[in-house]
């Protein structure tokens, strides 16, 4: 008994924690979330200053080199809203074998961090999670999605 609330006290710190805007945020090993990819993706250079990502211009970062990150507009079930996932190149790859292989508008996928925050090693797994059946597709049919080109900008001021 003493596991169960435990784990329903750790879902509700995970959904509150992931309440403050619109993104996904996977800060530690084995966070996960699970939901379903919608709409086209969203891709941009980009430049780490150590505190965010900014919109990579060559005239200005002259001395930094650019980085891919690619947005998607991320339905979550156990939130009942649309969020947002972003990663690297490399996260991308990963998400467009998942849509050859399975399609992205037949599952629901879950999303893992495997590494600690700040390290450069980190990796996700994408994995498919369960069928979606007509009343979640519904639900993912009747969420707002996020422009995420203004929350690129948005995110790199």
């Amino acid at each position: 008994m003493t596991n169960n609330a435990w784990d329903t006290a750790s879902r509700l710190a995970d959904k509150h924690a992931n309440q403050g805007g619109p993104f996904i945020r996977l800060a530690a090993d084995d966070d996960h979330v699970v939901g379903a990819f919608c709409g086209e993706p969203f891709a941009r250079e980009v430049v780490w200053t150590g505190e965010r990502y900014e919109t990579y211009d060559p005239t200005v970062h002259t001395d930094k080199r650019p980085s891919l990150r690619v947005m998607l507009n991320f339905f979550v079930p156990a939130d009942g809203v649309m969020k947002v996932v972003e990663g690297s190149v490399y996260w991308f790859k990963d998400v467009s074998r998942v849509r050859d292989k399975y399609g992205l508008d037949k599952w629901l996928f879950e999303i893992k961090r495997h590494g600690n925050a700040g390290d450069s090693k980190t990796t996700y797994s994408i994995l498919p999670e369960e069928k979606l059946d007509d009343a979640m597709r519904t639900c993912i049919q009747n969420a707002r999605m996020n422009d995420l080109q203004e929350l690129s900008c948005a995110s790199s001021r």
